[in-house]
């Protein structure tokens, strides 16, 4: 039941690879997750090389869509917002299905990468709780079309950056075999050291203690090295064990795909890009020898989009109060409509 006063919000983040639906109510600054859901779309498959999204992706993403409005509903939210990230940036018919979107019921925000790492690091920060707070941290989020590094402090940014690497786009590009073969592996470090150049400069001058990685691909590896796991608080990033950690990506790039689908708690829909992002993490850990401990932090950008919001809603004066709800005007959020 929705506490009296409170304002009910709902995002949706429509990922390359992923859409999730994040259901909160905030009150006094703070925001409490009523209802998580997220579906694997993997709306821009093969978008990388023809350079549109195909329709039967679209025909996805979209039914997902209906789903997630016929949700919100239920949920009698208040407002939402929604946000499209790298395939739908990148995609000559992007505009096509934003559009179909809309009538949905969701208007898709289509950010750009840097306005996308921020969202990213409003999230990972309320997360990260249990760290040096004069340590540098590198906050890892890979998704689908792209992967975007945030490198801060607890004061300050000392840079983002967004990259052309995610796990679909490098599948797209490379089409790797089935397991990876070294030579997949060596093409794909070339793309990371080429993009990394600016993140790796950032880094020799303020060294990251921490790394917090957020992605599905984070979510899993935690979900195998303990699967008790799922029930610690969302709200706080756990710490890997780091050298378990190193040897379960060097496990998973050598596996072929009918052996991550025999290993338990590996997610069927994890498992096409799996081994790509193992590879991802692996390349990571070696650039950035300075990190003592990696974390993982469900908290992404619908997150960050959260935080902002509770913010926001403390602060503005209710237009108007139906069934004990506050009614208030939020930039960038809208009235669900029916």
């Amino acid at each position: 039941m929705e506490a009296e006063g409170s304002t009910r919000l709902g995002v949706v983040d429509c990922g390359t690879n992923t859409f999730t639906l994040h259901i909160a109510d905030t009150l006094d600054g703070q925001w409490q997750t009523v209802f998580r859901q997220a579906r694997f779309v993997r709306l821009g498959l093969d978008s990388f090389r023809s350079g549109r999204l195909s329709p039967q992706r679209m025909r996805r993403g979209l039914d997902v869509l209906e789903g997630f409005h016929n949700t919100a509903m239920n949920f009698n939210v208040d407002q939402v917002r929604a946000f499209g990230c790298s395939a739908l940036r990148d995609a000559s018919n992007g505009a096509q299905f934003v559009a179909a979107a809309a009538e949905k019921g969701w208007n898709i925000d289509v950010v750009d990468g840097d306005t996308e790492a921020e969202w990213i690091h409003l999230g990972v920060k309320d997360s990260v709780t249990e760290v040096d707070p004069s340590a540098s941290i590198l906050t890892v989020d890979i998704g689908g079309g792209s992967v975007e590094f945030i490198h801060w402090t607890h004061d300050q940014i000392l840079g983002r950056w967004s990259t052309d690497m995610g796990v679909a786009r490098l599948t797209d590009w490379i089409k790797p075999k089935d397991p990876l073969t070294q030579q997949d592996i060596a093409s794909m470090q070339r793309i990371m050291e080429g993009a990394l150049a600016p993140v790796m400069a950032s880094a020799s001058l303020h060294p990251p203690l921490y790394m917090v990685g957020t992605s599905g691909a984070f979510n899993t590896l935690m979900a195998l090295e303990d699967r008790s796991a799922q029930w610690r608080d969302p709200r706080v990033a756990d710490a890997f064990k780091t050298d378990i950690l190193r040897a379960r990506c060097g496990a998973l790039i050598g596996a072929s795909k009918d052996e991550l689908h025999n290993i338990e708690g590996m997610h069927p829909d994890r498992i096409p890009y799996m081994s790509v992002a193992c590879v991802l993490i692996d390349h990571l850990l070696d650039c950035f020898s300075s990190v003592t401990t990696v974390y993982r932090s469900r908290h992404t950008l619908a997150e960050g989009a959260l935080v902002e919001a509770a913010s926001l809603v403390a602060q503005a004066a209710p237009s108007e109060t139906k069934d004990g709800r506050q009614a208030i005007d939020l930039y960038g959020w809208q009235p669900l409509v029916g």
